[in-house]
């Protein structure tokens, strides 16, 4: 949904990004695709809307030790905020597009960024494969781009895209005691496992939901304000790994796509959970960030 650029605990982490919907009525700003991916909601009534981009780009980076709000996975990261999803939705060709912006290939807008993105966390899902989709991604990959996705919370294993598009990372969500939440999808697809909150849970008994905190907007007045709040899905999980994939490539700047499916393939960056090996509810295992980053310092010194 792009993300409230002036939220208080993601100054300093974002750079400039690109508002991607296509569709007037859907954009809720007045136009088409424009250079602004401020969010201005995804509802026309106030209180009603999402905010869900901010939410996400707070797990992955905001600010640290500036005693406000939370701390970000990869604070040192920064956020290249890509909208795609307004009123009701979106369309798969904005978000092809978008991904082809971030992956700096040519696209809609007829520019791309100055640097393109080393990771794109995709906390969104719907619709069926579509071949155009798949190549998007494909090519997005072959330029080097890590690409993170939800898995779906329908509690399904049927196939969720983007997220079983070949050569994304499908990320499943557990709870509060490493075991799958309940809406997680599942199945053959899923790579790997990271938190994604229960608000309908408090299993640690701390009086608050068992949700995932982070950056929010509170429009009630009628005016955006910095705000927090509990979240939960596989739209949480997929920044959790965004970020780890971020602390990542902090140690090892060249880590490529094929890099990291092997690290995450063996086993050395996660944490075995469910059946011996992968299976079809962890992936190949819930990461784990000590290890992922221990195994990155390591590829950079050769070994």
């Amino acid at each position: 949904t792009g993300v409230f650029l002036a939220h208080e605990d993601l100054q300093g982490q974002l750079i400039s990004g690109y508002d991607f919907i296509s569709t007037p009525s859907m954009s809720n700003d007045g136009d088409g695709i424009d250079a602004n991916p401020d969010d201005p909601g995804d509802s026309t009534e106030n209180g009603k809307s999402s905010w869900h981009g901010t939410h996400v780009a707070g797990t992955v980076a905001s600010r640290t030790d500036n005693n406000l709000g939370l701390a970000g996975v990869s604070w040192g990261a920064k956020i290249m905020p890509l909208r795609v999803l307004g009123v009701e939705g979106g369309t798969s060709n904005d978000i092809i597009q978008s991904v082809r912006y971030a992956a700096g290939l040519s696209n809609d807008s007829g520019t791309i960024p100055a640097k393109r993105a080393d990771i794109i966390n995709l906390s969104l899902g719907g619709g069926s494969f579509l071949q155009s989709a798949q190549e998007a991604y494909t090519a997005a990959r072959n330029e080097g781009v890590i690409i993170i996705a939800a898995a779906g919370n329908e509690n399904t294993s049927q196939l969720s895209y983007p997220a079983s598009y070949e050569g994304v990372v499908s990320v499943s969500a557990t709870d509060y005691n490493n075991e799958r939440a309940p809406y997680s999808n599942f199945g053959t697809a899923i790579d790997v496992a990271a938190p994604g909150g229960d608000t309908s849970a408090d299993l640690n008994q701390d009086r608050y939901s068992d949700g995932v905190w982070s950056c929010l907007v509170d429009d009630s007045s009628g005016t955006r304000q910095s705000a927090y709040v509990a979240y939960q899905g596989t739209s949480m999980a997929a920044p959790h790994m965004a970020g780890i994939v971020a602390l990542m490539k902090a140690v090892h700047t060249d880590l490529s796509p094929n890099d990291f499916d092997l690290l995450l393939s063996s086993g050395t960056i996660t944490t075995d959970l469910g059946l011996v090996g992968r299976d079809d509810t962890y992936g190949h295992g819930f990461i784990d960030a000590f290890k992922a980053v221990q195994e990155a310092s390591r590829l950079a010194g050769g070994g």
